[in-house]
């Protein structure tokens, strides 16, 4: 029977297991993120109770969706009113609808695409000169969308709700899952994959990378992160791009495959 190491983390880990058992595929599971949520601060504090000053909320992530609603529902007696929600795929509007009842989830625009130039090309956000915006998201992480919306005048305020750290924990076990044999390893984005690294002892690019098996097939969600594991030293050869980060999409790809 085919493996698959999935790296992500619950619930979607058990989810994707599942759905790989429905189709004869074999999995093991060890998550290389930890999710540490962030204090408001004096000024994020101020950025969720000035929500209503926003003409669009940008939600990147499930994580960050259930961090904003546990804020808001702290500090707002009601969800505000005339505000535009976006999220970044289907899972985070999901996470949002169930964490704001309030909000319909036929009313949260969601990009057919889950990296930047997807949500760049939501009709909500053509014409936003002089709109506010909040993003919401993990510390760090990408400025495309920042720098997009910027170009076109808007006004872009980012409120960082969580910083995401390496599962050293469980450095161990994924050592021992990768010297099992593995058909393919699942990398939900570029961070992770770098997350791994630390987890073997691994450290820059161009580094010795003997500790990753040379034979599996890496399930990436976008050529930007194919980039990131060619650069160091995974062949092109044996990455297959996905649709999405989606759990449907990884299946859909290994079913491809087979």
């Amino acid at each position: 029977m085919m493996k698959l190491l999935i790296t992500r983390a619950e619930p979607h880990a058990s989810a994707l297991a599942e759905q790989l058992t429905q189709i004869g595929v074999e999995s093991c599971s060890v998550p290389v993120m930890n999710i540490e949520p962030i204090a408001l601060t004096g000024v994020t504090r101020n950025q969720v109770l000035d929500l209503d000053g926003f003409s669009t909320v940008i939600v990147v992530s499930a994580n960050a969706a259930a961090l904003l609603a546990e804020h808001i529902d702290h500090y707002w007696p009601q969800l505000p009113v005339n505000l535009n929600w976006v999220a970044i795929g289907e899972a985070t509007a999901n996470k949002l609808a169930a964490c704001l009842p309030e909000l319909p989830r036929e009313a949260i625009y969601i990009p057919d695409g889950t990296d930047s130039e997807a949500l760049l090309a939501l009709s909500v956000l053509a014409s936003v000169e002089t709109q506010k915006l909040l993003i919401v998201k993990g510390e760090g992480g990408r400025q495309l969308i920042q720098q997009g919306l910027a170009e076109r005048g808007a006004r872009v305020v980012e409120l960082p709700l969580y910083r995401r750290q390496p599962n050293l924990a469980e450095s161990k076990a994924l050592k021992q899952a990768l010297s099992s044999h593995c058909d393919w390893i699942q990398v939900a984005s570029a961070e992770s994959f770098l997350f791994m690294l630390e987890m073997l002892g691994v450290k820059g690019a161009n580094s010795n990378t003997a500790a990753l098996p040379h034979t599996a097939k890496w399930l990436v969600p976008s050529l930007r992160v194919a980039d990131v594991l060619i650069a160091h030293g995974v062949s092109s050869e044996h990455i297959l791009c996905c649709k999405s980060a989606s759990n449907d999409a990884i299946v859909s790809e290994v079913l491809g495959a087979l």
